[in-house]
């Protein structure tokens, strides 16, 4: 599980162009965003929910309670960082009501390479560079079809627990 963010600005990358034509990315936005949070499970299955204004721990526990109905007839473990939002007393509050139902298990500082949620991130945000978006709402019909094409096949998502910095905890 993680979260992330996409803004209104773009992702700019390399491109090309015939000679003497540079492309031009013209954009008129802020830094209004989409706050995401996401799970992936090594069955292949993608839970996503975005917003737009950032995280509290409210909406953390939230998302927890909506994988916690998906999965309601087991156990989870939940692989995240280390982010303050993840230790505040609200989700420790949250996590005591429901003692043995969510195992935490906190990935070393400094270890996006451990998370397969970053793998979602980095595809997605791929999927958006070097186009503009005037709205958020735009920005998340870009986003939900990126997830649209995830979901399409689980193949994909299982493929990111197979990385081999992350392999050590699925095999």
């Amino acid at each position: 599980m993680d979260e992330s963010a996409c803004y209104l600005l773009p992702f700019v990358a390399h491109s090309w162009a015939p000679r003497g034509q540079t492309p031009l990315l013209l954009e008129q936005a802020g830094r209004a965003h989409l706050s995401l949070i996401a799970a992936i499970s090594p069955t292949g299955r993608l839970y996503l929910a975005g917003q737009d204004q950032p995280f509290t721990s409210d909406d953390i526990c939230w998302f927890l309670s909506k994988l916690c109905w998906q999965y309601r007839r087991q156990n989870m473990v939940v692989v995240w960082d280390g982010a303050a939002i993840h230790r505040s007393q609200t989700v420790r509050n949250w996590l005591q009501s429901r003692p043995g139902r969510v195992h935490l298990e906190r990935l070393p500082a400094y270890s996006p390479a451990l998370n397969p949620v970053e793998l979602v991130w980095s595809q997605l945000k791929r999927s958006l560079k070097n186009r503009v978006f005037i709205t958020l709402e735009s920005l998340q019909a870009a986003v939900m079809n990126e997830v649209d094409y995830l979901q399409a096949d689980r193949n994909r998502i299982r493929c990111f627990f197979r990385k081999k910095e992350i392999a050590f905890f699925t095999d």
